[in-house]
């Protein structure tokens, strides 16, 4: 493990600590989260299919099993069909 110092504001400090104490973690843990936290919404993700939700089925579950089922079915260069 490698140790990363940083230099930050006094008030910055103070509410990092206060965090840290009511989430009953240490500050070193919470700052780790943090990190974290930041580093997943750079990593880029990829990309959905911009046409989802455009339509009506009737079925309350397609859509959240959407990403699923074209994967399945899907080529992103040729579009998709339900026959194979």
């Amino acid at each position: 493990m490698t140790t990363i110092t940083i230099h930050a504001e006094e008030e910055i400090v103070k509410a990092v600590k206060q965090i840290a104490k009511n989430k009953l973690m240490t500050t070193e843990a919470l700052v780790k989260e943090a990190l974290l936290n930041y580093l997943q919404l750079q990593i880029p993700r990829s990309k959905k299919y911009s046409f989802i939700g455009i339509g009506h089925s009737g079925k309350g579950h397609i859509s959240t099993q959407v990403e699923t089922t074209l994967k399945k079915a899907a080529n992103r260069r040729e579009g998709w069909s339900l026959s194979e």
